[in-house]
């Protein structure tokens, strides 16, 4: 309340009530601001209509222009930004521009290695999006701010708790065990976007840690940038388009451009918003039935197959009681000053979250300092620094604690509802069980229990910087060098206090892991550009880049506590440590040539060649792997040049393209050749690692094919760009498990092909334009078709360890069948698919072997973003639409077996199952009748029976969401009149106001097991995860 409080004083001294000043009719005052982050603007040509009369704007974006005709419009124009009319009818006109793509000559795209190129001779697709457009979504995970912008990209958030991940796949994942998120670059150099995962140890993998066994919800490290030091970030979706980048963009790149400041104006920007959420939606359960089994009482079991409630008993609404109103503090403060030969930015950040679980929290701090200095005419230095700080209390989640325990929502729904879980302590302040016994195997943690004694804590440390010279030799002739760093280091703490359910911890247990991993660049660019004659010229970059990656990680386990009440490693009884020190290093060499024709035929040939420390060597000597190279080529054709068109009134613009590209995938370290592990029990030594040797492993391989076209009409009132493309990626790089009498349990090995086909559309338009008010609509189309083509003979399916949900349901690559697929178990079928019948009971009949149940993706998604501007008033909102996508609730599967879902209201009632009885034939036939037998849903079938069906759990995915909606109003410039403030921007914003769908769970966006889940990820696994929110943010943005 204090945070809130102090919120509205703020907002209260910042809107006393001014005077307004009385202006002339001949002379027009005001303010001309960027429409992202309401800066000024100088230098900005204010002019009336039809006239010679016109001012610019100065440093602070102010002009005075005399001598205004009443009636008349002025024009407002600047370079890069879409041209305003306004009509003279007030003595003071604001105006925020907006960044423009009118002039297509005067649009620029970030592109590999922060190269700037002109969209209009792009020969490959790429999508940017704006700073404004990001914040507009109020998200503050910079991924999450994504959603629905870009055509072509699927970003799945992980859950509903502060500071969740979110993952992001452009155009289908390719590799069917390998990590199919794209690379991120941040001012030029490689950052980390990993999700905390299982430990990569020489040896294998690690258990020690609840939270490395995925029992809660960890964020993508793209979420530690301030989304207010984002200028732009442009998604270079194909292999061509991120060629550059070599292997390590091999699923497409998302490069992001910082703020930088600006020449002849010194401006202090400060965001504060303050958020609430709640819980949008929850599984569906029965309030009929109490506690116990075959319908009578029994207080030695969680299960709720007991009696019915009598009239007047109260019945505990223990999930909805669990989950509370969560709220969101942020603060950002932006300095940026300069001169005409240096400028800086300094900004902070400070976000401070409390989730809707109890006690769950995370924040983040950073600060960042950049500027650029121009040393000489010809070399000009760039340098930043940013020091990022993020953790909190995460909350437990699926299965819980090595699935022992129960994670929060999978403890609430096996809890029966005539006990109230709020009571969770005995008078004498130990835990109060619910079955009695306390080593009972039935037993299982309250979730409030979970909460206040078994703390899942985190705690990161970043730093990301770069510094780069970039020196003009010659008009013809540039070179730049950038080096940069990405360090962070994790601390990650789990506790199991004494007294837990969780097995071999009931007298208490502690995991500590630190988690340090550094990415070290060096990018070397030359680029020689000449124009040959008036029709020709050419641009040539080559370039070097050396990157190394560094992971330590300590893992260090203890358990039984000496003192019950001390929460230390060092209280504990028992002690075992494991560490691993990961290297690998890349340097690769490339070029691009990139040629114009005509101004309006463009060529581009692209070329690199990689070497790997984690491919097999030609000789054990040496420090790398055997170099490979690949390449792309790419043409675009603006016919609309040719053809005279450019001021036609209907099609004024309009270009093709295409490109063909091939690009390598190198394995992770320790992979070709095993290391040894080491023994953590008593005694030490050594043991073989998980994975075996291979020394004739070879990068995997994408080859892709891409057309677009482009066109613009109505002098660019409207836009389409769509691209259709086709990408093969073989050479699979996967690890099946191999005989123990090896030595070992997995080992990697080239085989598989995985094939993605898909059509991409993103149109924009502006139907309304007036001087007073303007509608813009973007929207963005996606759909893509993956196919697993073969796998290696060996395997018949290649599933992901970490999507599943227990026993019946996992996420898996069939051959002929989708990446992210699902394999259940299902009902035994007569050939034309009905479902058959025991004779004998009545009830279906269960095929235990898993089969291809549906595909997680969906068939097709469309999100539509409207801007309604009326003066200083604007309303941002965007709608988003899924088609197809099967989800596995999970929750409900649970639900079912322990007796608290919905559906199992129904017990007792009697039915006739739909389907058919087999009955063989003398000839050795089979014919098959329809089922007319009347049975009982009892707990038997519920548990047994449905409850063994995977494909029983399996729903349609299909949404119609509001994904946001912001409306925010610029107060008149008037109202400040020369005090120190310049600007004030009101703003209110609604998240997932409006969810459509008919899957029964809570939301069909989830991803169980978070987002760092390698191959078809976790999406479309509902499980234990922190229920999605819905909520309100206010800010208010004031400039000085």
């Amino acid at each position: 309340m204090k945070k809130l409080l102090w919120f509205f004083l703020v907002l209260g001294w910042l809107l006393p009530p001014l005077a307004h000043a009385q202006t002339g009719g001949r002379s027009v005052t005001g303010v001309v601001t960027a429409l992202d982050d309401r800066s000024p603007l100088p230098g900005v040509n204010v002019i009336v209509k039809g006239t010679t009369n016109g001012v610019q704007t100065g440093a602070d974006g102010r002009y005075t222009l005399p001598n205004v005709p009443e009636g008349s419009t002025l024009v407002f124009s600047f370079i890069g930004y879409a041209a305003q009319e306004r009509q003279a009818t007030d003595g003071t006109i604001d105006v925020a521009l907006a960044t423009s793509s009118t002039n297509l000559k005067e649009v620029y795209v970030t592109s590999a290695f922060g190269i700037e190129k002109e969209k209009r001779t792009l020969v490959t697709s790429a999508q940017q999006v704006q700073g404004k457009e990001l914040i507009d979504s109020r998200q503050p995970n910079i991924v999450n701010a994504l959603q629905g912008k870009i055509a072509g990209v699927n970003i799945t958030s992980s859950g509903g708790g502060p500071g969740e991940g979110a993952a992001i796949v452009i155009r289908g994942g390719t590799s069917l065990d390998g990590d199919n998120q794209p690379l991120f670059v941040i001012d030029g150099v490689i950052m980390d976007n990993s999700s905390f995962a299982e430990s990569i140890a020489p040896g294998g993998g690690s258990s020690f840690n609840g939270i490395l066994g995925r029992s809660v919800g960890t964020t993508n490290r793209a979420s530690d940038i301030n989304p207010e030091d984002v200028e732009s970030m442009t998604v270079l979706k194909g292999p061509a388009a991120a060629v550059l980048y070599g292997l390590r963009a091999a699923n497409g790149a998302v490069i992001i451009k910082t703020k930088s400041g600006q020449a002849g104006r010194t401006s202090l920007t400060y965001r504060t918003q303050f958020s609430v959420d709640e819980v949008n939606r929850l599984p569906r359960l029965q309030d009929q039935y109490k506690q116990g089994t075959a319908g009578i009482f029994d207080p030695a079991t969680r299960l709720s197959w007991g009696p019915r409630f009598a009239p007047n008993e109260e019945v505990f609404d223990n999930l909805q009681n669990f989950y509370q109103k969560g709220t969101s503090f942020q603060n950002y403060l932006t300095l940026t000053g300069g001169s005409d030969r240096a400028s800086f930015l300094l900004s902070v950040q400070h976000l401070d979250s409390k989730g809707i679980t109890p006690r769950s929290e995370y924040d983040k701090a950073s600060v960042r300092l950049a500027g650029t200095v121009q040393i000489s005419p010809k070399l000009t230095a760039n340098a930043s620094a940013n020091y990022l700080n993020s953790g909190g209390e995460r909350p437990v989640q699926g299965p819980g604690l090595f699935g022992g325990s129960g994670g929060y929502l999978v403890s609430l729904l096996n809890w029966p509802r005539n006990d109230d879980t709020r009571n969770y302590l005995n008078p004498d302040g130990t835990r109060r069980r619910l079955l009695g016994a306390a080593t009972s195997a039935a037993d299982a943690d309250n979730p409030y229990f979970t909460v206040e004694r078994n703390p899942q804590t985190d705690r990161t440390n970043r730093f990301i910087g770069n510094a780069s010279l970039n020196f003009a030799a010659f008009k013809w002739l540039s070179f730049g060098y950038t080096l940069g760093t990405d360090f962070y280091q994790e601390r990650v703490r789990s506790v199991r206090a004494v007294g837990t359910s969780l097995v071999n911890n009931q007298d208490g247990g502690i995991a500590e892991t630190t988690n340090a991993n550094r990415i070290l660049n060096s990018n070397f660019l030359a680029t020689l550009s000449h124009q040959f004659n008036e029709n020709f010229r050419g641009t040539l970059t080559l370039g070097n880049t050396i990157e190394q990656n560094q992971n330590e990680t300590t893992n260090i386990i203890g358990l039984i506590f000496q003192n019950p009440n001390f929460v230390s490693i060092n209280n504990t009884v028992n002690r075992n440590a494991l560490t691993s020190n990961v290297t690998r290093r890349l340097v690769g060499n490339f070029g691009q040539l990139s040629l114009v024709f005509l101004d309006q035929l463009f060529v581009e040939l692209s070329g690199r060649y990689d070497l790997s420390s984690t491919l097999p060597r030609p000789d054990q000597n040496k420090t790398f792997g055997r170099g490979f190279g690949y390449g792309s080529i790419g043409a675009g054709y603006e016919f609309t040049r040719t053809l005279g068109l450019e001021q036609n009134p209907i099609l004024n613009y309009g270009k093709i393209r295409a490109s063909v590209a091939e690009v390598g995938k190198d394995t992770g370290p320790y992979r070709v050749e095993s290391p040894l592990a080491a023994n953590t029990y008593i005694g030490g030594g050594f043991r073989n690692g998980f994975f075996g040797s291979n020394r004739l492993l070879i990068p995997e391989r994408t080859r892709s094919y891409e057309a677009g076209l482009e066109l613009r009409f109505l002098q660019n009132r409207l836009g389409l760009d769509a691209n259709v493309y086709y990408t093969r990626t073989t050479d699979q790089l996967i690890a099946p498990r191999v005989s123990q009498a090896t030595g070992f349990i997995l080992q990697y090995i080239n085989g598989g092909t995985v094939e993605n086909r898909g059509l991409e559309i993103s149109l924009n338009g502006s139907p309304v334009k007036t001087p007073k008010f303007n509608w813009d609509v973007n929207a963005n189309f996606y759909r893509n078709k993956n196919k697993t083509v073969e796998l290696p003979s060996v395997l018949t399916v290649v599933y992901q360890s970490d999507a599943f949900i227990i026993d019946n349901a996992q996420g898996g690559a069939f051959p002929g069948r989708p990446l992210t697929s699902i394999g259940a178990s299902d009902w035994q079928r007569a050939p034309d698919g009905r479902i058959l019948i025991n004779p004998t009971t009545g009830y279906p009949l269960v095929n235990n072997t898993f089969t291809y149940q549906g595909n997680r993706a969906p068939d097709f998604t469309t999100q539509i973003t409207n801007t309604l501007t009326y003066k200083d008033l604007q309303l941002t909102f965007l709608f988003d639409f899924r088609k197809g996508g099967k989800v596995v609730n999970g929750n409900d599967w649970f639900a079912t077996r322990t007796g608290l879902s919905e559906r199992t209201t129904d017990r007792f009632k009697e039915v006739v199952f739909d389907g058919v009885i087999a009955t063989p034939n003398s000839d050795g036939s089979t014919s098959y009748v329809a089922n007319t037998r009347p049975v009982e849903l009892t707990q038997g079938y519920y548990q047994n029976i449905l409850g063994t069906v995977g494909s029983a759990f399996i729903e349609d995915g299909s949404w119609t969401r509001l994904r946001y909606a912001t409306l925010s109003y610029a107060l008149p410039s008037s109202v400040f009149g020369r005090s120190f403030v310049k600007g004030v921007e009101l703003s209110v914003t609604g998240r997932n106001l409006l969810l459509l769908t008919n899957y029964s769970g809570a939301d069909p966006e989830t991803s169980a097991a978070g987002a760092g889940v390698r191959g078809g990820g976790s999406n479309g696994f509902d499980y234990g995860s922190v229920p999605a929110t819905r909520g309100v943010d206010m800010g208010i943005r004031v400039t000085f």
